[in-house]
Order: structure tokens, then sequence, then C-alpha cells
């Protein structure tokens, strides 16, 4: 009697042991809509996501359950088909425990450690983020109506750039927090875009071989070594595209030889490039006959829009264009994700500011040039 309790006690032991290594996802959807329809749990491949298990909806509920030997991260994902104005897929970290995950007008995935941390993260940026569009609708309110003065702007300008950088921060903190796990990996993948250089090589450098050698990283790796080319300091990277005519015209044609060059990257397509023009059109126009120089490098896709820009916003500079929109390996190559960017390089062709707006544009040619 003795033997068979010992056997049994051990077989609990050995049950729960592998119950504390299995996750089970408790599901709620609140749109009726979804009733009897599939739902999903998805790997994220390198271009797709890839079904790897299923369940039906019943009574706005479904369950999934299966092995937890290690951390997963996973995407559960309603019939997107149903209702395209709803969130329709969830991150969730599939490890040991319950996970909750309820889908309603937002998505709340919550029950393990991985997911409430992730789940107050997201809560808490989301409340910063709704003090950005209320910020945002405060500037275009004011703009539209004539309110907006030059101490307001400085103002909301001001708040907007804090709580940008508050989330900024707060993410890159929560990245550096759990990038042992695959949600800080999967995290950093997904927005390294939003730190600075010197953030992503602090983040990259918490991490292992084995993370960097995947392709999405491998391209962060290498567009941090671009970055470091062109850095302030450094002399300016040469390329070769088509002007207007379709001739080929090189940076090198103007970089280096004397005058003070600023390398505008645009598009007739990008409302705060024709919004910042005027201020370089007076630019160059100012300083033209003292030395300066402007090359305009269009992210263009379509001709004839890359010409009517460069006619409507009077643009008398040099230009060029490979037509390829983002695709342009110069993106690549100077390493902006971002337009209008600009370069500006001294009289031998060495970078010494970038995205120099306004009077500040002014302000750095006058002291080069003089007035």
């Amino acid at each position: 009697m003795k033997k068979f309790s010992f056997l049994l006690i051990t077989a609990f032991v050995l049950i729960s042991c592998q119950n504390d290594k299995n996750y089970k996802i408790s599901g709620t959807v609140t749109d009726p809509a979804y009733e009897g329809k599939n739902v999903y749990i998805q790997e994220m491949m390198t271009n797709e996501m890839v079904s790897v298990d299923t369940a039906v909806i019943t009574n706005g509920k479904f369950t999934f359950e299966g092995p937890a030997d290690s951390t997963v991260l996973r995407f559960i994902a309603l019939d997107e088909t149903v209702n395209p104005q709803k969130p329709s897929r969830a991150l969730a970290i599939l490890e040991p425990g319950t996970i909750r995950i309820q889908f309603d007008s937002t998505v709340t995935v919550s029950g393990s450690q991985l997911n409430d941390a992730y789940n107050a993260f997201r809560e808490e940026q989301e409340i910063t983020t709704r003090e950005i569009r209320a910020l945002s609708q405060r500037y275009q309110e004011a703009a539209s109506t004539g309110a907006m003065t030059d101490s307001l702007d400085a103002a909301l300008t001001t708040q907007y750039e804090k709580l940008s950088g508050d989330i900024s921060a707060k993410t890159a903190d929560f990245i550096k927090a759990n990038i042992t796990n695959p949600l800080g990996k999967f995290l950093f993948m997904t927005s390294a875009e939003m730190f600075e250089p010197e953030i992503q090589r602090e983040i990259l450098a918490l991490t292992d071989e084995t993370y960097k050698s995947q392709e999405n990283i491998r391209r962060i790796v290498k567009r941090l070594e671009n970055a470091e080319r062109v850095a302030v300091g450094q002399k300016f990277l040469d390329f070769t595209m088509k002007d207007p005519d379709g001739k080929d015209i090189s940076l090198s044609d103007y970089a280096g030889k004397g005058k003070v060059v600023l390398i505008d990257f645009w598009a007739a397509w990008c409302g705060p490039c024709r919004d910042e023009m005027p201020n370089v059109v007076a630019a160059y126009n100012n300083y033209k006959d003292k030395g300066f120089e402007v090359v305009g490098v269009s992210l263009d896709r379509e001709r004839e829009r890359w010409l009517s820009g460069i006619k409507e916003m009077n643009m008398t500079w040099p230009q060029m264009s490979e037509l390829k929109f983002w695709d342009t390996p110069v993106v690549e190559l100077y390493a902006f994700r971002g337009i209008p960017h600009t370069v500006l390089l001294d009289k031998e062709g060495t970078i010494i500011a970038k995205d120099l707006r306004g009077a500040e544009l002014h302000n750095k040619l006058n002291e080069l040039l003089g007035k």
C-alpha cells in the first residue's frame, strides 16, 4: 500500500512538472460575427505568417493548449476577412501558464509573466500616444484657424519632441530588459529605426552572434556601418544617377570642388519636403553666388511627377533620381529612413552637418560664406 501511494505521488509530481511546461490560451472574441470562424496560431517566417495550429470560436471563446518547453513568440489571428476594421491579430508569448487573450475594440494579452509585462508596457505607451494625438490635433486646429503663433508653435513642438523622446526611451529600456528573450528580440527587429545609432549599438551589444546573423538584423548592422561612413567629419560617398535629361550625373561632379554643397534628399510626393523647400530655395538664391550649391536627390518613382515637382517648387539646382522610390540604393548608402534629409558638405567634401532646417540652414551658411 505504501508502495502504491508512493507511485501515485510520484506520478502526480511528474504530471505537475509536465503541466508546468505547458501553455493554455483562453481566448474571448466579443464580436458575434466571428462565431464559428477559425482562429490561428501563426509563426512569423521570413516573408510570411504560417499557421501552426487552428481552433474554432464557439460561444465567443476559443482555446489552445500545447507544450512550452521553450519560450516562443507567436501571433494569434482571427479571420481577417470578417471585419477588416477591427484588430484581428495579437502578439503572444507562449510560455508556461494560462494566457488570456481578449479581442474587443482593442486586443489584450495577459496571464503569464512576459505577456503581463508586455501588456503593461503597451498600456503605458498608449497613454503617451494619446497625448501625442491630442497635441497634433491642437497643432492642426491652431494652424487651420490662424491661431498659430511662433511661441505656440515652439511650445507645441517642444512638447511633441519630449513625448516622442519618452516613447523612444521607454521602448529602448523595455527591449534592453528583454533582449535575451523572443519578445525583446522581436521588438528590436521591428522598431530599431526609432532609435539613434548609439542606442541601436547598445542593444546589439547585448545580443549573441546567432541573433546578429539573422537577415533582418544583418541589415540593421549594415545600416549602422553605413551611418558611420557618412557621419559628420567623414568625406562624402559618391553615387551616380540620371538627371532630368536622362544623362549620368554624379555627386562628385559638385562635391569637393571648392563649393559648400547641400545634398537634399526629397520627393515630389513628400509633404514635409514641400513645406521645407521654400527655405532651401531662399538659401540657394541668397548664397549661390558666394560658393553654395545644392544637389537634389529624388526618391520619386514617377518621372512626370518628379519633373513637375522640380518646376512647381522652383528648384533650379542640379537634380538626379533613379525613380526607384525607397529601393534607391543611396538610401542605404547614406543610412537615412525619412525625408527631407539633408547633408551639408564643406568645400573639400567633408560632411559638416545634417538635417539643418529653417533658420539653422541660413545661420550655418552665413557662418561659412558670410551674408
